[in-house]
């Protein structure tokens, strides 16, 4: 089964943070079902930028995982949707109904069009969603083998 996953969770797959070792663990046993609006991948980017600006050491470490990140894109690691203009029209529409911002109702737009899952990390979202699609779920809500195969990144970036 495909599954939105919103930039909350997908940039901890690049950066080292609260639950990274889980959101890894997702990605590996969701293979190649995930999906995201093209949105998600500018998202990262900036995350991953955002990070090496406020850490200056970590520059070359996010140079690579900028670089990963732009190859998994293309590699279609998770498959990209575009915005268009329906889908950026339904997504606002959501936003105004539930009082949350835009980028994030474009997943959720998303996900209630192809009617599957949410995966997210934002528990604003989960909370606010649930009126209107149920299926917006957190990281932890999705079952996954604990395997050890994931461990710490002590750079703060992957």
């Amino acid at each position: 089964m495909i599954v939105v996953v919103d930039a909350s969770l997908a940039a901890k797959w690049m950066l080292w943070e609260t639950d990274t070792r889980d959101a890894l663990r997702f990605l590996y046993y969701k293979d190649r079902s995930v999906c995201g609006p093209d949105l998600l991948f500018i998202e990262v980017a900036a995350a991953i930028v955002a990070r090496a600006n406020a850490r200056k050491e970590i520059v070359p470490d996010a140079l690579k995982a900028l670089e990963k990140w732009t190859i998994a894109w293309g590699e279609h690691v998770v498959r990209p949707h575009r915005v268009t203009q329906r889908r950026l029209y339904e997504a606002g529409k959501l936003a105004i109904a539930l009082g949350h911002p835009l980028k994030d109702c474009i997943y959720l737009a998303l996900a209630i069009e192809l009617s599957c899952p949410l995966a997210t990390c934002d528990r604003k979202l989960v909370r606010k969603a649930a009126s209107v699609y149920p299926e917006v779920k957190l990281l932890h809500e999705f079952e996954l083998a604990d395997d050890g195969i994931f461990g710490p990144n002590d750079k703060g970036i992957r």
